[in-house]
């Protein structure tokens, strides 16, 4: 429990020294004098993660406001379905449900997280943001009824840091792709799940920009 407590302590500070020097070392363009203030985004991300040495794969996203081109703000939803497969011994409800006393369960982690991200760097097509999602979600493993439902087992509340940095390029006006890297922390973990959802995050998702949409559409119809 101590080394954890020393592993999670290094990853903070290794953090919280990164940010402040990418930051200042950055360069590159803010907004044109044309561009809005306040520009929506929409973020959705797929990719690949860890929990304990079974892989994980993550769809969600994040929607929010571009503020001057040099920070976002945003709320979304992850789900993380784990390659975490193991036999749970059942009671109560669950041994009714199921119709046995054991069946195999899946581990599963759902997060809705709150955003924030620095743009570090901007010089179109290329962009490259430093995001620390914070938020609340739930862990818990899933199984299949006898007719063949999916239930929930051990399912609590857990809240998790995620900080990180990605790469964005713009293929498109409107679209663009990115990746990162990043570590997902578990401020509050799951007292009855045993596996360690505190994990290196790679990622891979595309972006798009509904406010070049809008504008495309709007200045079509003038």
């Amino acid at each position: 429990m101590k080394t954890r407590f020393i592993a999670q302590l290094r990853i903070i500070l290794f953090t919280g020294l990164l940010l402040p020097s990418a930051i200042s070392r950055a360069s590159g363009q803010g907004l044109s004098p044309n561009e809005p203030e306040f520009t929506p985004f929409l973020t959705l991300d797929t990719y690949r993660s860890f929990i304990g040495r079974k892989g994980a794969d993550v769809w969600g996203f994040r929607a929010g406001v571009e503020w001057k081109g040099k920070w976002r703000f945003g709320a979304g939803y992850n789900k993380v379905s784990s390659d975490i497969v193991e036999w749970k011994t059942l009671e109560g409800k669950d041994r009714e449900l199921a119709g046995k006393d054991s069946t195999k369960a899946q581990l599963f982690f759902r997060f809705y997280p709150l955003s924030a991200e620095y743009v570090a760097y901007r010089r179109d097509p290329w962009q490259v943001g430093i995001p620390v999602l914070l938020g609340y979600g739930t862990s818990y493993f899933e199984y299949f009824d006898k007719n063949n439902e999916r239930q929930p087992l051990f399912r609590k509340g857990v809240v998790a840091l995620q900080p990180g940095c990605n790469v964005q390029y713009k293929v498109l006006k409107w679209l663009g792709v990115s990746a990162g890297i990043g570590y997902r922390l578990m401020l509050i973990n799951n007292p009855s799940i045993d596996a360690q959802l505190d994990s290196p995050v790679l990622s891979l998702g595309f972006r798009l920009f509904p406010g070049e949409i809008y504008r495309s559409i709007k200045r079509e119809k003038d």
